[in-house]
């Protein structure tokens, strides 16, 4: 096939949709498909990165003439490709839709969130990840007003004119189902579990870290209000003194958490580790004895199948796409427990932690997988 990828983002600049567009594509041309990539960046430009050409839509101008240029470049490129794949529904999704129906090419996209309530969620300054505010399935039950409606409208609008929709998890069928995305045209493929960089052996690590006679508790997430830090920093002072908790992120609520370990008394075992590079964050999951993820929402944790490829158990919130990680990794593995029940958490934190074991990473979250399925759904849509 020949493909175009149109995305937000791409290498150089740091994120997971620029890591996964850049390994699919790199994937996809290995196996004889011809390769071409839309995205934003720095400045205008075409550059022949991996084999294939890389046009870049600068940011340096208003949102209106960005998403024109961007739609323009997908319609040029469509004379020469057989579908579209579309990375999003909203910043790459509304300029590349509209470019491939003009360029009358088929489209497939992948949606790994709801962007409109992510934005709601932030703007209405949730004060707790369990306290106040609509949840996604609340939020999809009505309509919003301003900026936010805008938002839900165009992702219902792009979503419902690709041929097929693919998400990295049933919760997410189900989100893109209430958008009115027909069941007939979404696929259900995980995420690739990424190989975690080599690193130091376990004793070796903690020892480093200086957690050698101490129980780590370990978080990574970006430092928003639903992924429930602040709920288990709440439970900090009821567990025993030989538990810390290292949270690896960074993002707009981090300073509210520093303040409520302050309060709370237990700033001296939580440590909040900042945005670790791959390498240190690898080498955290290698030092832990449990990761935890008691968040009000989540599309697709991969953060899980990072910890289990390593053999760290987790503790998640039953919410979102948190209990699809057990059935794919098993209770030895991923324990759920019921988003926001204090009660719940403390018990489970207060007795016996389940064991380090083998690690595993099974079939449905390897590379080879997620690109063997994305590839006969973009046949499917040809």
């Amino acid at each position: 096939m020949r493909l175009l990828l149109a995305t937000g983002i791409y290498p150089p600049d740091a994120g997971g949709p620029a890591t996964y567009t850049r390994a699919f594509a790199r994937a996809a041309l290995s196996l004889g498909h011809e390769v071409q990539v839309v995205a934003y960046g720095e400045k205008d430009g075409i550059d022949r990165v991996d084999g294939f050409p890389v046009e870049r839509i600068g940011r340096d101008r208003n949102v209106i003439v960005r998403y024109w240029k961007y739609m323009q470049a997908v319609r040029s490129r469509c004379v020469l490709v057989d579908a579209v794949y579309l990375q999003g529904p909203v910043s790459e999704g509304l300029p590349g839709t509209i470019g491939a129906l003009l360029g009358r090419r088929p489209r497939v996209m992948k949606v790994v969130g709801d962007y409109a309530w992510e934005i709601f969620a932030q703007k209405n300054e949730r004060p707790s990840s369990v306290g106040g505010g609509e949840t996604l399935d609340e939020f999809l039950s009505h309509r919003h007003g301003g900026r936010v409606r805008l938002l839900e409208w165009i992702e219902r609008w792009t979503a419902r004119r690709a041929k097929r929709v693919i998400v990295p998890s049933r919760y997410l069928a189900s989100v893109v189902k209430a958008w009115g995305v027909p069941d007939e045209r979404v696929r259900v493929i995980y995420n690739a579990a990424d190989p975690l960089p080599e690193g130091g052996v376990r004793e070796e690590v903690r020892r480093e870290s200086g957690v050698t006679d101490r129980r780590v508790m370990l978080t990574a997430v970006r430092c928003v209000p639903w992924k429930g830090v602040d709920f288990i920093i709440e439970l900090m002072p009821e567990l025993p003194r030989d538990v810390i908790f290292a949270v690896a992120g960074d993002g707009p609520a981090l300073d509210d958490w520093k303040k409520l370990a302050l309060e709370r008394g237990v700033a001296d075992r939580v440590r909040f580790l900042g945005r670790l590079d791959r390498a240190m964050l690898a080498d955290w999951y290698r030092a832990a004895d449990l990761f935890v993820l008691p968040s009000g929402y989540e599309g697709f944790p991969h953060v899980i199948p990072e910890a289990a490829s390593v053999g760290v158990p987790s503790f998640v919130s039953d919410q979102g796409g948190n209990p699809e990680t057990r059935e794919l990794l098993g209770d030895a593995l991923v324990r759920v427990l019921p988003y926001g029940d204090a009660g719940a958490w403390k018990t489970a934190l207060l007795g016996p932690w389940p064991e380090r074991t083998m690690p595993a990473v099974p079939e449905e979250l390897r590379f080879e997988t997620m690109m063997e399925k994305t590839l006969q759904v973009l046949e499917e849509a040809v």
